[in-house]
């Protein structure tokens, strides 16, 4: 991958004692949707700033184009910008707003109107280009906000929680906007959120970052699929953990045991030794309820289970159920898969097979 942007062994710190980020090596590369993803505090916003140059790095150096950029002000980085809060100037109507950032860089009034016209076009705000913010919806705002970032056609373009505002629907017609947009203008975006399931819709790859490290970047679909440890596993999207005692080792499984000696085969995913404690995780999607033994595909593993909460949600079930005594194990289906006779303080068996159930770090982190 060649890449666009670096950062090379980044730490930062603001009282000189607590790194926000700790030795981040990151390379984005040129057309790419990056989402930097993680819960408050976790150093993604701290990275997005010193990318746009809102903040400065304590240590190592950031590349756009193999170039440092830690000499250049914000404004001289030829980097979009769309901030959460919007941050329209309240004085200047949405044309106005627009022919900004044009305005510092010292364009003619006649390609200042051409490239105004066109971004308002783009984002189908022609109606309200003599609006004034107050006057529009926070949908509106947001449009105007992102216009603004492209109106000089930055090449890279960085957003913060730019639709955390707005309301579900809103927020979902949006993100395929700025998807289409990126497709449209070959843009290289760096993307930040806390909501896992934006980060999936929209990005390339996801950097999912806790306590100041990047603890997985993959696809989407790798980081569902192929979480590296329990923090991502819990992080993204929805998941089973099982906590056991590893018994040993068959190729690439571990063999575990639980408390109430049920045993279970696990993928190699974090190193361990026998007898020290692992954690089994597994999607609720990938399990199925009481599949006869002669009906279960080869490599498939079968556990004594209880149900302890039934949650009807129109087209699937969630049940909750309790497993070698440990709690709020569950099980997802679709409508269609449920029997009646599962209930409450029904005893089921739980099967899957054994590639689904990986086995992570005995510690889950939120």
């Amino acid at each position: 991958m060649k890449s666009y942007v670096s950062f090379k062994n980044i730490q930062k710190t603001y009282d000189g004692d607590k790194l926000v980020v700790k030795n981040l090596n990151l390379d984005i590369a040129e057309g790419e949707f990056l989402t930097l993803l993680g819960p408050s505090g976790s150093g993604k916003t701290t990275s997005l700033m010193m990318l746009a140059g809102f903040e400065t790095p304590t240590q190592g150096e950031i590349l756009l184009h193999g170039q440092p950029l830690h000499h250049l002000p914000p404004h001289q980085r030829d980097i979009g910008m769309v901030f959460q809060n919007y941050a329209l100037f309240p004085h200047m109507t949405v044309a106005q707003n627009l022919a900004f950032p044009l305005s510092i860089r010292r364009m003619n009034r006649s390609d200042i109107k051409e490239k105004v016209d066109r971004v308002l076009d783009r984002v189908k705000l022609t109606e309200l280009a003599d609006r004034y913010p107050a006057q529009m919806s926070g949908g509106q705002q947001q449009r105007v906000a992102l216009a603004r970032a492209l109106v000089f056609e930055p090449k890279l373009v960085l957003m913060d929680e730019p639709l955390g505002a707005l309301d579900k629907q809103l927020r979902e017609h949006m993100q395929m906007e700025i998807k289409a947009l990126h497709q449209a203008l070959e843009l290289t975006i760096v993307y930040v959120t806390h909501d896992q399931s934006e980060a999936m819709t929209m990005s390339d790859r996801v950097a999912v970052f806790n306590d100041g490290i990047i603890q997985q970047i993959n696809s989407p679909s790798t980081l569902y699929e192929e979480p590296q440890n329990t923090f991502v596993a819990q992080f993204i999207g929805e998941n089973n953990s099982l906590l056991a005692t590893q018994a040993g080792s068959d190729g690439d499984y571990y063999l575990a045991t639980l408390d109430n000696g049920e045993r279970l085969r696990a993928l190699k995913v974090r190193p361990s030794s026998p007898g020290r404690k692992i954690m089994l995780c597994i999607r609720p999607e990938r399990i199925k309820i009481n599949v006869p033994p002669t009906e279960l595909p080869p490599d498939s593993q079968r556990i004594s289970a209880r149900i302890t909460q039934y949650i009807y949600l129109g087209d699937h079930v969630r049940m909750i159920t309790e497993v070698a005594g440990q709690p709020n194990f569950m099980v997802k289906l679709s409508a269609a898969e449920v029997d009646a006779q599962w209930v409450v303080g029904s005893e089921v068996w739980l099967s899957w097979h054994e590639r689904h159930m990986r086995a992570l770090d005995g510690i889950i982190t939120h």
